[in-house]
């Protein structure tokens, strides 16, 4: 039996494992009755006393570690599995330890603990009880597969008799073995006599059956499937399924194991609509993965097999590759978008790196503020040159630049801080001294010309 970990050990995703195109996949067939959502490949244990339909059975039993949805773990099993788990927290506590790592160390310690506790719990549920009913399920297990193999045994042991006899002395007959023994008229007339009278006195004696008025449902229907020998969740396409049928006239007819080749498979979620088109895989948890295989069945049911279902199988075939073409439509598309953003996140970088912003090309600033500015680089200066030399004029106190202009022109790149401030003329700082002072000298003549209006409390005003 393969040993699988209760927490740490990760399932393999069942696309990754899904066949490849042209090779040959080994199915099962399942047996799941209705009344039941235990499906398990039919096999001289299943259905049988061995695996009962309304029990939980045990792990070791046959197949069903490999196909069971739910099963009954021994306590040995638990405490097995927890202490792997306990074997590798502590490599990895070892090595978080030797990174310094204190919280990774404290969440360590806390699994560490708890698994701990799951181990003194699974080690409580050894009871004598438990262990008399393992001992007897391996007991009926070793009985049953003793008693196939007899069986097998006797029916090659036939095989090999009957190949040895000659044809014509099978078919001589014996003297005295071919005729039956009748009664005679007298006998049968006195049982005729005999016999309503006997009914009649078995019909008093018994009590008249009460009619159920809400009859059970019939519980005698079961669904058959073929899925992977792997245990995976692959599963045969439901045209081969009809295909089978009408080669072996009924499910319960179906081979228990066949081997066919994979023209196709597609991927699946379990919904409402594939549970009404698919009953039987009814059982299986709503949002659960599958795959479904299209397969050529020749090799199973021959080429008359398949000669009725020639249309349904080449519309199939043109649906998956209509498929497959929007598929590649569709990843082109996305790749083209993708290749456009990254065209354009570069374009944005490479504009950021040298100093130019798309926003403000797109929306350029006024003339006069790169002007006023004069920090920009030559290439803006030229751009920027005016027209006519009455531009160049500048009103207010501070020249050439406004609190203005310093608000909606953009800020000069890093690059340029340091060439701007080593090439600042001492002119400038002068002619910036001068209309710095002639500022502050008409805001001292607005002060004293302005009015000022205080309101008191009792309603008067002074100016």
């Amino acid at each position: 039996m393969p040993r699988a970990s209760s927490s740490s050990s990760v399932v393999q995703d069942t696309f990754e494992n899904s066949p490849r195109q042209g090779s040959v996949l080994h199915m099962r067939l399942i047996e799941r009755p209705q009344i039941t959502t235990l499906a398990l490949p039919r096999s001289p244990t299943w259905p049988s006393e061995l695996l009962p339909l309304h029990q939980a059975p045990f792990h070791f039993l046959p197949d069903v570690y490999q196909f069971s949805k739910f099963m009954l773990a021994t306590p040995s099993h638990l405490v097995s599995d927890l202490t792997h788990d306990l074997e590798e927290l502590t490599t990895e506590r070892r090595l978080l330890a030797g990174m310094k790592d204190d919280l990774g160390v404290s969440f360590i310690d806390g699994a560490v603990a708890k698994i701990q506790q799951q181990i003194a719990r699974a080690t409580a549920l050894n009871t004598p009880m438990l262990r008399e009913q393992i001992e007897r399920a391996y007991k009926d297990k070793l009985e049953l597969e003793e008693r196939v193999l007899h069986h097998e045994k006797r029916q090659l042991d036939v095989q090999f008799f009957q190949e040895d006899i000659p044809a014509d002395f099978l078919a001589m007959k014996l003297p005295g073995t071919c005729k039956p023994i009748l009664p005679s008229s007298s006998e049968l007339w006195r049982v005729q006599e005999a016999s309503p009278r006997l009914l009649a006195s078995k019909a008093r004696n018994q009590p008249r059956p009460r009619r159920n008025i809400n009859p059970p449902p019939p519980t005698n229907q079961t669904y058959y499937y073929y899925q992977a020998a792997s245990g995976l969740p692959i599963y045969l396409h439901p045209l081969d399924i009809r295909i089978l049928l009408a080669h072996f006239n009924s499910y319960s007819a179906f081979p228990d194991s066949i081997a066919i080749r994979v023209d196709a498979f597609s991927e699946s979620t379990v919904n409402d609509d594939l549970r009404k088109r698919c009953k039987y895989l009814a059982h299986l948890p709503q949002g659960a993965d599958v795959v479904f295989i299209e397969a050529n069945l020749e090799g199973v049911v021959g080429f008359q097999g398949l000669k009725n279902f020639e249309g349904l199988l080449k519309s199939r075939t043109a649906r998956r590759k209509e498929k497959g073409r929007k598929d590649d439509r569709a990843k082109a598309k996305a790749e083209e978008r993708e290749r456009e953003k990254e065209k354009f996140w570069t374009s944005s970088g490479a504009n950021s790196i040298t100093g130019s912003d798309p926003i403000l090309v797109s929306n350029p600033p006024r003339v006069d503020n790169f002007l006023a500015l004069g920090t920009g680089t030559p290439q803006e200066a030229e751009l920027c040159e005016p027209s006519s030399p009455q531009q160049q004029q500048s009103l207010g106190a501070w020249g050439t630049r406004s609190f203005a202009s310093a608000l909606h022109s953009p800020p000069a790149h890093p690059s340029h801080r340091g060439q701007q401030r080593n090439g600042t003329n001492i002119e400038d700082e002068w002619d910036m001294d001068v209309a710095w002072h002639e500022l502050e000298q008409r805001a001292g003549r607005r002060k004293k010309a302005a009015k000022f209006v205080v309101l008191g409390g009792a309603g008067g005003r002074r100016r």
